[in-house]
């Protein structure tokens, strides 16, 4: 494997990665925060970065030239899409700095979502893009047509249009950790944005004439995409939620790392290992499943660890024992269990058949769990002999 194929398959895994952390994401916000409109917002943007990515991911593993332009006709799908989902998210950002909508700003958002339904409209019919190119070319996408022009202007203009609302909703932000919040979600926004631009529609000729430097800048792009929308994520987390930033950051974090990183993990594992041909290719199933229980085992051995460099002064203190707070706790069926396990040891342990356990106060005693049948002592008689005894010692 050249350099240049090696670039185009880590390209190709990064792509299914997005698309993994995206639907991972997707289903973060609808879990815990569905009700926000901020929320439901990203949530869309995330359905429109999957659909973006899945098509590219496809489309690269496919061999038919037909479902090659199906699949990018998929991605279209995404990206036309995009720009309203911008403008959505940006109005439900400024509406929560005490800037609701008076009726134009919810009509302007009405209307980029009638003309992108438009333009999604005419993708299958070739008007907005045209047949796939494969000849002379990097690698194979539609061909431009004059209204890909005006698509693209109707993109740029609605993605400023939802940046200047950014800014007017940080300005807006009176508290510094508001402030903060806002600009991970502007830094994490331009992620989608930026790099889900068809730009090879206008650069194909110097991507042809400079394949390296595309792939290297394809590679690049995809991971600042997949680490810039877990940064969109946290910032959105807290939007219509009233958990403290250490809830939302191991919330966010255990969910990433059990979804999107083990996924992409084993995919990533076992692709190159089939693309490396045999004898390696045989290996790949014990490899997905010993990778997928390995980093399982990882998460939970280290998850504490990863947790406290996420947290500063006091509560990186207090966060083990918060941490060890639902082990400590017992309820009264837990209590329950615990002993019978302990009476069942030594019934064992002693070979005798019955074994109780039981609670002495100054009213007298109280039978808490008994195993091997009901004790045939009197209460009474039994709770005044062992008073006698414990208290001759």
């Amino acid at each position: 494997m050249n350099l240049l194929s090696f670039l185009q398959t880590i390209n190709q895994l990064l792509a299914a990665g997005i698309s993994i952390t995206a639907f991972s994401l997707l289903l973060y916000a609808l879990s815990f925060n569905l009700k926000d409109k901020v929320a439901r917002s990203f949530a869309f943007i995330m359905g429109c970065v999957v659909v973006v990515f899945v098509g590219e991911s496809v489309a690269g593993v496919v061999s038919s030239p037909a479902w090659i332009e199906v699949w990018y006709q998929i991605q279209w799908l995404g990206i036309i899409m995009l720009p309203p989902a911008y403008v959505h998210l940006s109005d439900a950002i400024l509406a929560t700095t005490g800037r609701p909508s008076r009726g134009r700003r919810t009509k302007l958002v009405k209307v980029t979502f009638l003309i992108s339904f438009v333009f999604l409209i005419m993708v299958p019919f070739y008007i907005l893009v045209g047949p796939l190119v494969t000849e002379g070319v990097v690698t194979p996408h539609l061909e431009r047509t004059s209204l890909t022009w005006v698509f693209s202007a109707f993109y740029i203009l609605s993605m400023i249009w939802a940046w200047v609302n950014f800014q007017r909703a940080y300005h807006r932000t009176v508290t510094s950790s508001g402030r903060r919040r806002i600009g991970y979600l502007i830094g994490g926004a331009l992620a989608p944005a930026l790099g889900s631009f068809p730009y090879l529609l206008f650069g194909s000729t110097f991507a042809s004439q400079h394949s390296y430097v595309f792939w290297l800048t394809a590679v690049v792009s995809n991971v600042l995409v997949s680490g810039l929308i877990v940064i969109m994520a946290y910032a959105v987390a807290f939007f219509g939620v009233s958990w403290p930033d250490r809830v939302v950051k191991r919330r966010l974090i255990k969910w990433v790392m059990r979804g999107p990183v083990t996924a992409s993990t084993v995919l990533a594992l076992t692709t190159l290992l089939r693309r490396a041909g045999e004898p390696l290719s045989f290996f790949a199933p014990v490899v997905m499943a010993g990778t997928f229980l390995l980093m399982q085992y990882f998460i939970t051995m280290f998850s504490p660890i990863w947790e406290r460099w996420f947290l500063f002064g006091e509560g990186k203190n207090n966060l083990a024992l918060l941490q060890n707070l639902e082990e400590r706790l017992f309820t009264l069926d837990d209590l329950s269990q615990f002993l019978e396990s302990v009476l069942a040891a030594m019934c064992d342990r002693l070979q005798v058949t019955k074994a109780f356990a039981a609670s002495l106060d100054p009213i007298g005693m109280d039978f808490l769990v008994s195993v091997g049948g009901q004790v045939d002592f009197d209460e009474e008689e039994l709770s005044k002999r062992i008073t006698d005894v414990s208290s001759k010692q």
